[in-house]
């Protein structure tokens, strides 16, 4: 809490973490220097990245052959410290698998859809992730389905380490192909029309999809090609594509594939919107539009609290309260040691005795002054993310109840998922808890829940129980109580 307030009074807490993702990357890294890192089965390639505008510039790219973990985090670390950078992004083009899906579930917030994808992606999928992979999603604009890539854990933990290695913070880390895919969907769905096919070709891999107003048809991909098997993977894709439609084009294999397309279908419109602009892959993996940008990397990052943008007359209010007081207490001082020199009467003592008067009203505005910026301070602190202890606190009242239940010989429930969110830009959370078994069971558990909120000061908003495949649904909203979570 101090440093928080610290933070907020100098400024700092108005300045993003660069290892936040719930705050987009254009944000995060507006007046600092950032590291691409493509990682593919057959080298690396670094590019820098700077942000003008909310839009990514890149500069020249390096490429690198594998050469050995050291050797590999060497390389980049000296073209990292030639840029001075100490952050990077990475885009694993190592190779992917693509699947229709009708289960998946749009998350209700961008910080919803970052934090289950990360703890908890069977509650975005409907269904538990492949195994040894992390997922993520591309949603159809309009419709209930999407394509889900997954991403193979060893190559993400492979690329993580060399960053690691190589003394840079990890950023953000995602699939080209995913990314380019949710980009193309997300700013040129006007592009698409009723039905297109969507061609994505970079230098070892191919991706094909049909895409319609109403629909999606099954992604095919070949991942992972050399130069020779790339160009006959892009000639037998071509050949499959459907004569005289419209074609959607993402190029970055230096083979003409529009050629081959109008060589194969002279009657095919090609269109292709990302021509002309630098790194299409790069530019979907930086881009946080229409939604917040995923997050491959499986771990929990310890970031900065992210003060709003209203709380900047905060630190202004604070140092300028500071330094009336300094100001008025100088002056005052004069003052008394004028008063002290140029009389020793009685007239002279009174007046002293009215100048200590007055010296101690300015005191008590200045502490109501600050009482006001205490108050402002405790309002942000409010909403500044919980610590854990809370969730220890409900466990155990779970695990006492399957105790109590156990030793009484009663029905015991299972805790099917729990999630606790902090509401944004308010001070509420919600408690969302399935638990498997019957009702009074379940009832059990989550009265002593409910019973744990009301002692330590909670007071419910909203309080809602559904039925769920194996049990029941307990959403929980609740007010903080006044001076924060403990």
């Amino acid at each position: 809490m101090i440093q928080q307030t610290l933070d907020l009074a100098l400024g700092r807490a108005f300045v993003p973490d660069p290892q936040d993702t719930l705050i987009p990357l254009a944000k995060r890294f507006a007046k600092k220097p950032l590291i691409a890192v493509t990682v593919f089965k057959d080298g690396y390639e670094f590019v820098p990245v700077t942000f003008a505008g909310g839009q990514p510039a890149f500069g020249a790219a390096q490429a690198a052959a594998p050469a050995g973990e050291d050797a590999d985090a060497d390389a980049l670390r000296a073209f990292a410290e030639k840029h001075k950078a100490k952050d990077c992004l990475i885009n694993l083009a190592t190779g992917y698998t693509a699947v229709l899906s009708s289960r998946t579930r749009r998350p209700e917030s961008d910080e919803e859809a970052i934090l289950l994808m990360r703890d908890s992606p069977e509650r975005l999928l409907g269904e538990a992730p492949a195994h040894g992979c992390r997922p993520s999603i591309v949603y159809h604009p309009t419709h209930n389905f999407a394509v889900v890539f997954h991403h193979k854990e060893n190559e993400i933990g492979s690329a993580v380490v060399m960053a690691q290695k190589a003394g840079l913070a990890l950023a953000r880390l995602q699939c080209g192909m995913s990314s380019l895919l949710g980009y193309v969907l997300g700013h040129h769905w006007s592009e698409i029309g009723r039905e297109c096919e969507l061609l994505f070709v970079d230098r070892s891999s191919v991706f094909t999809m049909a895409v319609a107003e109403g629909s999606f048809s099954r992604p095919l991909f070949d991942v992972g090609l050399k130069e020779t098997a790339l160009k006959q993977a892009i000639v037998e894709r071509v050949a499959k594509l459907k004569r005289g439609g419209r074609k959607i084009l993402v190029n970055t294999s230096g083979i003409d594939v529009a050629a081959m397309i109008r060589e194969e279908d002279p009657a095919a419109e090609v269109a292709a919107p990302l021509q002309g602009q630098d790194q299409p892959l790069l530019r979907a993996c930086c881009s946080d539009r229409p939604r917040l940008g995923y997050d491959l990397f499986p771990g929990e990052r310890t970031v900065r609290p992210h003060a709003s943008p209203q709380l900047r007359p905060v630190p202004l209010l604070f140092w300028g309260v500071a330094a009336a007081f300094l100001v008025a207490f100088s002056v005052n001082a004069v003052r008394t040691a004028g008063f002290r020199r140029d009389t020793a009467t009685l007239r002279s003592q009174a007046q002293t005795l009215e100048q200590g008067k007055k010296q101690a009203e300015g005191t008590m505005q200045e502490v109501a002054a600050r009482t006001k910026v205490a108050s402002d301070i405790a309002d942000w602190l409010l909403i500044s993310p919980m610590t854990q202890a809370l969730l220890i606190q409900i466990n155990q009242e779970i695990q006492a109840a399957t105790e109590e239940g156990i030793k009484e010989s009663k029905p015991v429930a299972e805790v099917g998922s729990l999630s606790l969110i902090r509401q944004e830009g308010q001070p509420q959370m919600r408690l969302s808890i399935v638990l498997n078994g019957d009702s009074s069971a379940a009832n059990r558990v989550f009265q002593r829940i409910s019973a744990l909120f009301g002692r330590l000061g909670y007071s419910t908003v909203d309080l809602r129980e559904t039925s769920a495949p194996q049990g029941f649904r307990y959403e929980h909203l609740v007010n903080l109580p006044k001076g924060g979570v403990l």
